[in-house]
């Protein structure tokens, strides 16, 4: 923090004085008032410059943290945490996958009301390798949701089924069958033309449910689907795959699809009985 200090510059020049000991004490006192007041962002500051030095993952420490700093002064510190955190997990599953795949990725970065990405700086070789690192996202989303329900059975809190239920819906979220989401890319590889179905279901959500992110998911594979179209050949190469890789993507990408949608419904359910419990 810069401060102006205008008042009494000359006279101090001209006249120095002795600081007193109750000069001092004051001094002392006021900067213990400070470190308490300000002690969270002085350690949070420290952590990330710690971080800065010691990690590639710097930039999504930083992103994470200016993320859960945003989201904290709408929801609760510890709602903001566990957000980001699901969230986290997620990208980490499409990191994971792409660098099993040897594929050049960055760490993932974090955009606060937008969600998250990784970079892809080589881009897949098929729609196999698009369809194996888009997946690995909700199968991790998945696994930490997973994690919250037994954290919930565990502890009995229901922040654990808030957050599960949060995961899991974040989760499906993804799995709508377009564009660049990872449903839009999972789908790819089964048939392009299920995007008909993710496309129809946008506009859905967009218009119900107010979901104007989507707009942007739209508008981009609205601009993939007319690049697909005048590269055929092209495009044709590239979703050539195995009749065997479509049938056990396919079944993977119904398999996780129903498992988040049962661990959505239960972790809601918990969640309702527990302020029923409440309000009686």
């Amino acid at each position: 923090m810069i401060q102006d200090e205008t008042s009494r510059d000359e006279d101090l020049i001209k006249k120095p004085k002795k600081r007193s000991s109750g000069t001092f004490i004051g001094i002392l006192i006021t900067a213990v008032l400070g470190l308490l007041k300000f002690g969270k962002v002085a350690v949070l500051a420290k952590f990330l410059f710690t971080l800065l030095k010691a990690s590639k993952f710097a930039g999504t420490f930083l992103s994470m943290a200016v993320t859960i700093i945003l989201y904290a002064q709408i929801y609760s510190w510890l709602f903001a945490v566990g957000f980001v955190a699901v969230i986290f997990v997620h990208e980490m599953g499409h990191y994971v996958t792409s660098k099993k795949l040897g594929l050049d990725v960055s760490a993932p970065t974090f955009i606060p009301f937008l969600g998250a990405f990784i970079r892809m700086k080589s881009t897949p070789k098929s729609v196999k390798e698009e369809a194996i690192t888009a997946i690995g996202g909700p199968v991790a989303g998945a696994f930490i949701t997973l994690v919250c329900l037994e954290l919930y059975s565990l502890t009995n809190t229901p922040y654990w089924a808030g957050l599960a239920y949060v995961s899991a819906l974040i989760n499906l979220f993804n799995l709508l069958p377009f564009g660049s989401l990872d449903g839009g890319r999972i789908s790819k590889a089964i048939s392009p033309f299920i995007w008909v179905i993710g496309l129809f279901l946008s506009v859905i959500l967009i218009w119900k449910l107010h979901a104007y992110i989507l707009l942007l998911v739209v508008f981009f594979g609205i601009i993939e689907i007319v690049s697909m179209v005048r590269n055929k050949t092209q495009t044709a190469q590239y979703l050539s795959v195995e009749p065997i890789f479509r049938l056990q993507i396919g079944i993977s990408y119904l398999f996780l699809l129903a498992l988040l949608v049962g661990l959505m419904m239960y972790s809601l359910d918990i969640s309702s009985a527990f302020t029923d419990s409440l309000r009686n």
